[in-house]
């Protein structure tokens, strides 16, 4: 007789991080896009108004990429979000970057 054989796989919660880094990634790509429409429909006269969301979007993007970087140290926790998180905050911190480097 052939034995059958039941595997069963227990699910593992999310680092609260992992979703507050994907959170920060969001708001970041929120104010980005933010600030190109103004700065579309002011005809780049939005002055210090687009500098702010921008620098704003940045410290979004940074602090996720930190808040990321730390979720991996939880134990037992399933990673997902921690992983896409971290490299959503990642490409976008070098996109604002290469972005102020050109406006330079």
């Amino acid at each position: 007789m052939r034995r059958k054989f039941k595997y069963t796989f227990t699910r593992k919660e999310e680092t609260e991080g992992g979703f507050s880094s994907m959170v920060f990634a969001g708001c970041s790509l929120l104010l980005f896009l933010v600030s190109a429409c103004l700065s579309f429909f002011w005809e780049g006269k939005a002055e210090s108004w687009i500098g702010a969301l921008g620098l704003m979007a940045v410290l979004f993007s940074v602090s996720g990429f930190v808040i990321g970087m730390k979720s991996f140290k939880e134990k037992g926790k399933n990673y997902r979000f921690s992983v896409m998180g971290a490299m959503a905050n990642g490409v976008i911190s070098v996109g604002w970057l290469a972005l102020i480097l050109i406006g330079l």
